[in-house]
């Protein structure tokens, strides 16, 4: 396989992921105005935002015409792993301080979002490590 076609593909490994879990975040979402439990409210808001960016961020990487610089984007994906911890630690701050359900659902919204970001940046971390 050569050069272009590698970062093609890295373009759709990266991007692909994110625009489907956007999608499946945001249709989620669509259920928060019937819900009557604040814990789930509060996991559906952070469901749409995160949703909204995750999507976002997915199209543009999947679109992109521009090259990669596979260092720079391994440097990119190597921090947003460790901003992914602490992403998954507010949520948990949240849980512990939150005082109400909508607070706490919110926590576990982050904590949902932040997981799922860390095992995907994770992945394609060591995947541009090891394999190109």
């Amino acid at each position: 396989m050569n050069e272009t076609s590698k970062i093609r593909n890295l373009r759709k490994r990266i991007g692909l992921p994110l625009l489907v879990w956007g999608g499946i975040n945001m249709l989620a979402a669509v259920f928060y105005p019937f819900s009557t439990s604040d814990l789930i409210k509060g996991i559906l808001l952070q469901s749409f935002f995160w949703g909204l960016i995750d999507g976002i961020l997915g199209l543009v990487t999947y679109l992109r015409k521009k090259e990669f610089n596979l260092e720079r984007i391994k440097k990119i994906l190597l921090v947003n792993t460790y901003l992914d911890i602490g992403y998954m630690v507010i949520g948990i701050l949240l849980i512990i301080l939150g005082g109400n359900a909508f607070l706490i659902g919110n926590g576990l919204g982050v904590i949902i979002q932040g997981l799922f970001l860390f095992v995907v940046d994770l992945i394609h971390y060591r995947h541009i490590k090891y394999s190109i």
